[in-house]
C-alpha cells in the first residue's frame, strides 16, 4: 500500500509540474508579443532612424521567443512518459517503481523530444502568435 501511495503522490506532483509549464508558456507568449510589437510599432514612428530595421528586430525577437517556447514545450512533454507509466500501473498494467521522475524525464528527452523540437515549433499552439509576428515583421521590412 505504501508503494501505491508514493506513486499517487508522484503522479499528482507531475500533474502540477505540467500545469506550471502551461502558465510559463503564457508568459513566454506575452513577452514575445509585447517586445516584438513594441519594436514593430516603433518602426512606424517618423522620428526613428532606421525604422525598417526595427521591423526585423521585432521579427527576430519573436522568432527567438518561438524557439524558447518550442524548447519549453519539449521539456514539458518529457514528463508525460512518466505520467503514462504511472497511469498504466494504476490500470493494472506493468509494475512501476516510485521515485523515477528524473531518469524517466532524461530518457524521454534524449530519446524523443530533443530531436523533435523543430517539429514542435510548428504545432499551432506553439507557433502562434510568434509565426504571425515573424512573417509580419519581415513583410513590413520589405514593403515599407
Amino acid at each position: 500500500m505504501l508503494h501505491e501511495e508514493l506513486l499517487k503522490e508522484e503522479y499528482l506532483h507531475l500533474q502540477k509540474i505540467v500545469e506550471e509549464f502551461d502558465g510559463k508558456t503564457i508568459t513566454i507568449k506575452a513577452w514575445s508579443v509585447t517586445g516584438s510589437l513594441v519594436a514593430i510599432g516603433t518602426g512606424f514612428s517618423n522620428n526613428v532612424h532606421f525604422g525598417n530595421a526595427l521591423f526585423l528586430i521585432g521579427a527576430l525577437s519573436s522568432f527567438l521567443f518561438w524557439i524558447v517556447e518550442a524548447n519549453w514545450k519539449a521539456y514539458q512533454l518529457s514528463y508525460y512518459q512518466r505520467i503514462t507509466r504511472i497511469e498504466t500501473h494504476f490500470r493494472g498494467g506493468d509494475y512501476t517503481s516510485a521515485f523515477q521522475i528524473s531518469c524517466t524525464w532524461a530518457e524521454s528527452w534524449h530519446n524523443e523530444f530533443k530531436k523533435r523540437r523543430i517539429e514542435i515549433m510548428f504545432w499551432p499552439g506553439v507557433m502562434l502568435p510568434h509565426a504571425v509576428i515573424v512573417v509580419g515583421g519581415i513583410i513590413l521590412f520589405f514593403v515599407i
